[in-house]
């Protein structure tokens, strides 16, 4: 198992120097940052674990100028070593940073005394005393601490050894706990550049699961598929990459212009939220400012951060926020709010819903958000899908306690069910023709996503027909569950059309028998001459023959033939076939109506 560590402090407290010291890594990379002497943007190192794995370090700034850099370094940490100088002691961006590690939810901290040669051991001691009341009163928390000078490598391999040990610890303790976002493989992009030979590559740190050269990814919010050409990690080139850990990937099919730091890969489509609207659940206690209703903030999470109009809701902790541009997201991922112009940080909080609400849902929303748990898990998110809608995508575990229907990744209500099947079967009552997913999906106003999975499960009860991407009523398999050679009739029978199948043209092995299953299974209609027609088509042609009339009305061949554009070859074994099934019957050269397109939906 992989990690990443990172540093956090005021600016010029030592903290370059301490990774400098633990990797051997100088992190400055900007000419700016040489010649300043401070770290503006984020800087990258590691050493080796005790039994081998790679630690990535990330070096972040510590001037208040550069805290949305500060937030998009902390994100993805496992442990924060928080640097205080110990001739400066605490100062007001080491609050501002604590504030931001807090509000990041990251509790793996190790306070870490730098510069430890400048002092004698009672200012050492006071200072240490200092910062740890700091630690309790904005955190909540008394840290471990170590006191070290990178100067003269005091104290560095104990802290090495420390840094191990709490990484040991929090991997026996990982599965005790739950974070949302991390269940789902993602990199937020920090830096994007050109290589020779290899084309776009963009880093970043990647969590909650692998990804591995020749993968097909989605780069969000643009939705743009790429593919992994290829990984390295800590210098290394490798085949597949693990979380977490900090990932060089070289990507094909997307233009450097075409990627922006803040942008997300995901190993699917359905990973994240892509949104301009989130309501985020503000941790008002951690933070004194207030937020003004209808004005415009800074929003940052992971590595992304844009502007946004925020808009509190009376008497909650809640906040609405309307970005200027998407953004991928994840639910209860942690969001910080910064000054407009500015970098005071305003507040923080967790995004609980992603999306736009329909008017109707909104009161019941902020009532079932008000409601949750301080820490929700994923069974909190169903549960909120579950009372709003009537169905949620279901988590990496296989609980199902309240017994809904499952299908795919999705869970169902009994009553949503009943009800979306009561709805579709109106809608293919009055239209009469096949729909696909997607178009189901506009009329129902349900996710694709979601009610794919619904259709698989009526058509697996026999409820409804699937055949190629278009969807019907009637009882018998999916077009998928036939044996290969059925599936090549049906696709000759489609391809035939009016024309007909004719069995007796087609030398095909076993033939005869599949065509029995088709018409027992309701995929084929069988006509006078052997001759097939595929079940849609045939009731198309009853529905264009039949329309208009009334029961005891006649019509004529040359009607029927009028009406349909078949020949006398296909139009008597056809009318002969109606019959059959109680829609008419034959008078001399006519055909008497028994029943209507109108009386067979009622």
């Amino acid at each position: 198992m992989s990690y990443v560590v990172g540093t956090a402090g005021h600016v010029d407290h030592g903290k370059s120097a301490l990774i400098k010291a633990l990797t051997g890594i100088d992190t400055a990379h900007l000419p700016q940052e040489k010649k300043r002497g401070m770290t503006i943007d984020l800087g990258f190192a590691f050493f080796n674990h005790n039994n081998g794995t790679p630690i990535g370090v990330i070096d972040v700034p510590g001037h208040e100028r550069f805290i949305r850099n500060m937030v998009a370094g902390v994100w993805s940490l496992d442990m924060v070593l928080f640097v205080v100088a110990a001739d400066e002691g605490w100062m007001q961006m080491s609050t501002d940073h604590l504030k931001v590690i807090a509000s990041m939810g990251i509790e793996n901290v190790t306070l870490v005394i730098s510069k430890a040669d400048l002092v004698d051991a009672d200012m050492l001691a006071m200072v240490e005393e200092e910062a740890l009341e700091q630690f309790l009163e904005i955190a909540g928390f008394i840290p471990d601490s170590l006191v070290v000078s990178s100067h003269t490598q005091t104290g560095i391999e104990n802290l090495r050894q420390h840094i191990c040990r709490q990484l040991d610890n929090k991997a026996e303790n990982a599965e005790l706990t739950f974070d949302t976002h991390q269940q789902q493989a993602h990199l937020y992009i920090d830096r994007i550049f050109t290589v020779n030979g290899l084309g776009t590559t963009v880093t970043g740190s990647l969590c909650g699961g692998k990804f591995q050269v020749g993968q097909k990814l989605t780069l969000q919010p643009s939705g743009e598929k790429v593919q992994v050409k290829s990984l390295q990690s800590y210098h290394k080139n490798i085949d597949l990459a693990e979380p977490v850990s900090r990932v060089a990937i070289a990507l094909k099919g997307v233009k450097k212009k075409d990627v922006e730091r803040g942008f997300c890969l995901t190993d699917s489509t359905e990973a994240g939220f892509v949104t301009n609207d989130l309501i985020v659940r503000l941790d008002s206690l951690l933070f004194e400012n207030k937020c003004r209703n209808n004005s415009e903030v800074e929003v940052a999470f992971g590595t992304f951060n844009c502007l946004a109009k925020i808009f509190v809701f009376k008497g909650t902790n809640l906040a609405r926020l309307r970005l200027n541009e998407p953004a991928c997201c994840f639910w209860n991922q942690r969001a910080l709010l910064i000054q407009h112009g500015g970098s005071q940080i305003l507040n923080c909080g967790a995004i609980v819903w992603c999306g736009p609400v329909i008017k109707q849902h909104r009161a019941k929303l902020y009532d079932l958000l008000i409601a949750m748990p301080e820490h929700p898990s994923w069974e909190d998110y169903v549960m909120l899908n579950m009372s709003l809608y009537g169905y949620a995508k279901r988590g990496q575990d296989d609980q199902n306690e309240f017994g809904y229907l499952e299908s795919q990744d999705w869970l169902f209500t009994e009553e949503f069910t009943t009800n979306t099947f009561k709805q579709i079967e109106a809608i293919f009552n009055q239209e009469h023709i096949d729909l696909s997913a997607n178009e189901l999906s506009s009329k129902l106003h349900i996710p694709v996503n979601a009610l794919s999975a619904l259709l698989e499960h009526f058509t697996g009860k026999g409820k409804l027909r699937q055949a190629g991407e278009l969807f019907s009523l009637g009882t018998g398999r999916s077009e998928a569950q036939l044996s290969p050679i059925a599936k090549q009739i049906l696709t000759k029978m489609n391809h035939a059309g009016k024309q007909g199948y004719e069995a007796e043209k087609e030398k095909i092995p076993g033939a005869q028998k599949e065509l029995r299953n088709l018409v027992r299974l309701g995929f084929a209609i069988p006509l006078e001459g052997k001759i097939y027609y595929e079940k849609s088509l045939y009731d198309q042609l009853v529905i264009e023959i039949m329309q208009g009339h009334a029961v005891n009305d006649r019509f004529t061949i040359s009607d029927a033939k009028d009406r349909t554009g078949l020949s006398r070859k296909y139009m008597i074994p056809l009318l002969n076939r109606m019959e059959l099934d109680g829609w008419i019957k034959r008078i001399d050269n006519d055909r008497l109506v028994l029943k209507t397109i109108e009386s067979e939906i009622a």
